[in-house]
């Protein structure tokens, strides 16, 4: 059988800093408590996507790559990530600060926890006003001011607090501190891992009355303590066309913004292309004789065999377009 652009059962991740953000764009009913997270695309043990439409429903995303590896995943991804599907893709809603965090780069996940990094990019999707990120050091620091800040309560002090806006995007290193601030809804683009070292959590208490696991030391190994910079993308958000956000070796990610058509062909890549709908309008996927509707908040992941892909929506659509290049 061919491939087609597949779309995938969400699994739901309720925080305990999440919002009710998701339950609406989504149209969730009954709603979920708390929907922090949304994972729409991830081959991770245990959370693994599951196919809803055409000949393959039913079936998870690593079984179909099981039987046709190049053709879903494309020679580019393969050559470079052999036969799994290198990332996971992500809505999230903060209705409270995240945990201040960092990632691991490839060699110590692999070293410790037999998996891959985490680099990753944010597109803020909505902001309220005075929402903010926490993105690295305001100041050059090392680990001993590093250590006594956190030991002292002061962690606060020496990071970085950049205010968003809808529209922006960040890039997120691997060693970079970071914290999602409340009152913000994004797209998240990310290696396929889900390793994080949580360094401080507001001294927050789950409904038992349990902090959350903390990961200092591990932080501090990590952690990259030059003074951030170049977190934040640069692009014109009213301008119609591709634009690109960021490429790397995990991915590439462009903000395509069209006014009726637009066609992407993923088998010229020699990738698989994933489609995220941030925008707030209804867009129509014709490959052959399929067709597929991407909805405001959804996602869909176009297979690196096809050929010619029309996205047809009315005026102001707006996708994240995001390949191995």
């Amino acid at each position: 059988m061919k491939l087609y652009p597949l779309q995938f059962k969400p699994i739901f991740k309720s925080k305990i800093w999440g919002g009710d953000q998701l339950n609406t764009l989504k149209k969730i009913n009954p709603p979920i408590n708390q929907l922090g997270e949304s994972w729409e695309i991830s081959v991770v043990p245990d959370d693994e996507s599951i196919i809803t439409n055409g000949n393959y429903k039913g079936q998870s995303l690593t079984e179909l790559i099981e039987q046709y590896p190049l053709q879903l995943l494309g020679a580019t991804s393969v050559n470079r990530f052999g036969n799994q599907f290198p990332l996971l893709i992500k809505y999230i809603d903060a209705a409270q600060d995240l945990s201040i965090q960092v990632h691991p780069d490839d060699s110590v996940a692999q070293k410790k926890h037999n998996s891959f990094g985490k680099t990753e990019m944010w597109y803020i999707m909505h902001a309220d006003d005075g929402a903010r990120l926490i993105m690295g050091f305001n100041e050059d620091c090392d680990k001993d001011a590093f250590a006594k800040a956190i030991q002292e309560k002061s962690l606060l002090d020496l990071l970085n607090k950049q205010q968003v806006k809808t529209g922006d995007a960040f890039f997120i290193k691997p060693g970079l501190i970071h914290a999602i601030g409340g009152g913000i809804t994004l797209a998240e683009i990310q290696q396929s891992s889900d390793v994080t070292y949580r360094v401080y959590d507001f001294d927050r208490k789950d409904d038992e009355g349990n902090t959350r696991e903390l990961h200092i030391q591990d932080t501090i190994d990590v952690a990259d303590y030059n003074k951030v910079k170049g977190h934040h993308i640069n692009y014109n958000p009213s301008k119609t066309g591709s634009q690109n956000l960021a490429t790397n070796r995990y991915f590439k990610t462009d903000y395509v913004s069209f006014d009726d058509h637009y066609q992407i062909n993923p088998a010229q890549l020699e990738s698989f292309v994933v489609l995220m709908n941030v925008g707030d309008t209804i867009i129509d996927i014709e490959v052959d004789d399929e067709n597929v509707t991407l909805k405001p908040v959804e996602t869909v992941l176009l297979p690196a065999s096809l050929v010619a892909v029309d996205l047809h929506s009315t005026a102001g659509a707006k996708v994240l377009q995001v390949s191995i290049s």
